[in-house]
């Protein structure tokens, strides 16, 4: 039978207040595990009075004792063991969903792809790639270099989370955020006269040979700007659709290349060199995105990244 106080009242604990908070599991088991108020206030970083009036609350819910003391440390009781078997499980588990759940706001459980269009492919993504590797350990990371008439597919249709360009779309779904400027920039084959110069004027380029890009991108359209800003007429040779290419005919003496600065970052071989150009126009490099779309921490930490190194870029001397 149940012992009833002066009152008729049983002095069982009622169901309801013998239900124990997660916190008080989580003191409980550690106190456990430890054997040691000292111990345990360590491991939670919580004062030991704190503790022992937990335990002693969680004694009185419970109606039980939990721990005797001996020259060793708290001596559990049965009821102690038993409940920690029970309980153990459950810590372990909720243990595990916390941290899957730290990696989940760090970024570290999906896929984090991202596209980017040719000359910013060359060195800028890259670089900012493996800094974002380091910044999110464990982040699996898909790159994609993609012409610019596929940007609105691949993020309408949900195959990458963003673009780096330095072209820019008016489509009502996609968003952009611009991340920084760089100039144009002359790239000459080292045996060609213009390679002494220190810096290429507008009139140096007059009925130079040049190659060119396809028109309507968004390189050719800074260059032809460029060019009909200054009355010059050119010789184009080759017309080519990617940064790479282009670069790849200039070695061959093809022409000089009128191109962003970033491109020139990538590797360049033996054969050209970089040069500035006065008062030359500018390129802007953005991040596109669905807006539709989730706007992952990750992407978050690249535009940062990327807004950071183009910032440092160092001048081309």
């Amino acid at each position: 039978m149940k012992d009833r106080n002066e009152h008729g009242d049983t002095n069982t604990p009622d169901a309801n207040e013998s239900l124990l908070s997660l916190r008080q599991m989580e003191v409980f088991h550690t106190v456990m595990q430890t054997r040691s108020i000292t111990g345990a206030s360590k491991v939670l970083h919580v004062s030991q009075p704190v503790l022992s009036r937990t335990i002693r609350r969680i004694e009185d819910q419970l109606g039980i004792a939990l721990f005797a003391r001996d020259r060793n440390g708290l001596v559990p009781t049965s009821e102690a063991l038993q409940i920690f078997a029970e309980l153990d499980p459950l810590i372990r588990q909720l243990t595990s969903v916390g941290t899957q759940i730290t990696r989940i706001a760090r970024g570290e459980t999906a896929v984090f792809r991202v596209g980017s269009t040719a000359s910013v492919a060359r060195a800028l993504i890259p670089q900012s790639l493996r800094t974002l590797s380091v910044e999110v350990p464990g982040i699996e990371l898909f790159f994609d270099v993609l012409p610019v008439n596929q940007i609105e597919d691949y993020l309408i249709t949900g195959r990458g989370e963003a673009v780096v360009t330095i072209a820019s779309s008016d489509h009502p779904l996609i968003a952009s955020e611009h991340v920084g400027k760089v100039d144009l920039v002359a790239v000459i084959h080292k045996d060609h006269a213009l390679a002494q110069r220190s810096i290429i004027r507008a009139h140096d380029l007059a009925n130079c040979d040049f190659i060119a890009f396809s028109t309507g991108g968004a390189h050719q359209t800074v260059v032809d700007r460029f060019l009909n800003s200054e009355k010059l007429s050119v010789n184009t040779r080759a017309v080519a659709r990617y940064a790479d290419t282009a670069l790849a005919l200039a070695s061959e003496a093809m022409g000089i290349i009128l191109i962003d600065y970033l491109s020139t970052l990538g590797p360049l071989g033996n054969n050209l060199v970089v040069r500035p150009i006065e008062n030359a126009p500018q390129f802007s490099i953005s991040v596109l995105w669905n807006r539709r779309r989730p706007h992952s921490a990750n992407l978050r930490k690249l535009t940062e990244i990327l807004t950071r190194k183009l910032e440092g870029l160092p001048p081309l001397a």
